[in-house]
């Protein structure tokens, strides 16, 4: 059985009953499918066992004449009534040709209730359909479910609609569906599976729709059982018997959107909406939860959350062994010593957050990313003067306990001998004249306005028009004159930022 990460208890199982759901386990010894009638090479099963009830096969006649010969809906309520009247409620000769490994896989992981959806198909549909409807195949297989699982809730579904009308079935399965999760714990997530093989096929395509539907809401899981090597074995005494699926494949039903959504999640994560790619990988959490958990952090450190809880959890997601398994063993031992080293090194610290305004010029906020540079960039020369002591060096004279941005522009100045008629005396300036103005007076700013106080300062790399690298450019080169950086090419946010976007093209 392959499974998914889902340790969650299952909810509800719903399994849309069809013909090859059940066999029956007859006086020979040979198991006899409800589905098998001569057909497509199929053994005459269905035959054999009005035989086995010592009944002849008859036919329905409809309305307009024509007939039809029984099938599963006459033969499983006879089979249905024997079980009652004849065996006293034994419904153990009954056969899970298709279920029983589903069942059992769902039962170990806490299923609860079962619904088994059968056709029970209005009189205005011509017998030839009717013939075919499963309520009463359901109803045997509730029996042996409840001899196997006693204390499983097992429930009978067969609405009277059209097995082929997929407005009604939609609708039907809304209200089950919605049901089943309102109903649920409140205090424990609802988890879905579904079965869908062996059904009538408009049946099987809308439970899956529906099911579908649900994954922003609730984790859904198709139940798919693996076919049998052979449908039927022929035995020494020529006689055929129907063989079980021994398996069954459990799979998150939000894989089937993954190629999808993987560039709506790729898209969100180049421009830096974490929150925005964490809310599409929610429902693919089971199988790249490692990703789902990247987005959280990048999430958080992109909202200046990186306090010492931050970075602890962190450390934990680096050393998990989920990312071992899908990542160069160097690669985590730089990202360790790099995220020892903010931990440690205020200035390594500041550079990392660089790429907080380098996401908000990707995404062309240009009024954001300005305030950003301008915070950085007073952070960067509050440390510098804390840490040479500008003030008892008369750099900063300051009446307050804190100096002010203009105080430290001042006190950087003092320290480079910079006079005032110096092209970066005068852009500082420029830069916090500017910052004032988007504060105080509610301003934005454009590209090219931010280009212009560089240019009007006699610096040379603006270009016109004014991309967001170029002013990328321009901010971290104003960074640099302040303060000699670290190597930016194995900066910590940084690698991980492109770690996931790696992931996001080449997914394992």
């Amino acid at each position: 059985m392959t499974t998914t990460n889902n340790t969650n208890q299952v909810s509800t199982l719903i399994i849309t009953v069809g013909t090859r759901q059940i066999g029956w386990r007859c006086k020979d010894g040979v198991i006899r499918s409800f589905g098998a009638d001569g057909n497509i090479s199929y053994p005459p099963h269905i035959n054999e066992l009005y035989q086995e009830l010592g009944i002849e096969r008859a036919k329905h006649q409809d309305k307009d004449g024509k007939t039809y010969p029984w099938s599963g809906r006459d033969l499983g309520k006879r089979y249905y009534d024997y079980c009652q009247e004849w065996l006293g409620g034994d419904f153990g000769n009954v056969e899970l040709l298709l279920d029983k490994t589903v069942i059992a896989g769902g039962v170990k992981q806490g299923l609860k209730h079962i619904i088994l959806w059968g056709t029970d198909q209005p009189e205005s549909i011509t017998w030839n359909f009717r013939r075919l409807d499963t309520l009463w195949l359901a109803e045997l297989m509730k029996g042996k479910i409840k001899s196997l699982f006693p204390d499983l809730r097992v429930d009978v579904h067969a609405p009277k609609i059209n097995a082929g009308n997929s407005d009604e079935i939609r609708e039907e399965l809304e209200q089950l569906v919605l049901k089943e999760a309102i109903n649920a714990n409140e205090n424990q997530e609802f988890i879905l599976w579904i079965q869908t093989k062996g059904c009538t096929p408009v049946i099987a395509s809308n439970v899956e729709i529906c099911a579908a539907a649900l994954v922003r809401q609730y984790q859904v899981f198709n139940a798919s059982p693996d076919e049998p090597k052979e449908f039927f074995t022929t035995l020494e005494t020529g006689l055929i018997t129907a063989n079980h699926s021994q398996s069954f494949q459990l799979i998150t039903m939000s894989e089937y959107f993954w190629a999808l959504e993987k560039v709506k999640i790729k898209s969100a994560w180049e421009r830096g909406d974490f929150s925005e790619a964490q809310i599409w990988l929610k429902v693919h959490e089971s199988r790249h939860s490692v990703l789902y958990k990247l987005a959280g952090f990048l999430a958080k450190y992109n909202n200046w959350e990186s306090n010492d809880d931050f970075y602890r959890k962190l450390k934990e997601w680096i050393g998990c062994n989920d990312v071992s398994k899908i990542t160069d063993p160097e690669k985590i031992i730089n990202w360790k010593t790099q995220l020892q080293k903010i931990q440690t090194d205020e200035f390594s610290k500041l550079w990392e957050s660089t790429i907080i305004l380098e996401l908000s010029l990707k995404r062309e906020n240009y009024t954001t990313a300005f305030i950003q540079f301008v915070q950085l960039l007073e952070q960067l020369l509050y440390i510098q003067s804390t840490a040479q002591n500008w003030t008892a060096k008369g750099w900063i004279v300051s009446n307050k306990d804190e100096p002010s941005l203009a105080e430290l522009m001042q006190g950087w100045c003092l320290y480079k001998k910079i006079h005032q008629d110096n092209k970066w005396s005068k852009l500082l300036k420029a830069i916090r004249i500017k910052r004032n103005e988007i504060i105080h007076k509610g301003e934005s700013i454009t590209s090219t306005r931010i280009g212009n106080i560089w240019a009007n300062n006699n610096f040379s790399g603006v270009y016109i028009p004014t991309t967001s690298e170029n002013i990328k450019k321009l901010m971290t080169d104003t960074f640099k004159e302040i303060s000699t950086p670290p190597n930016l090419n194995n900066l910590l946010m940084r690698s991980l930022y492109q770690w996931g976007l790696n992931y996001l093209e080449n997914p394992n």
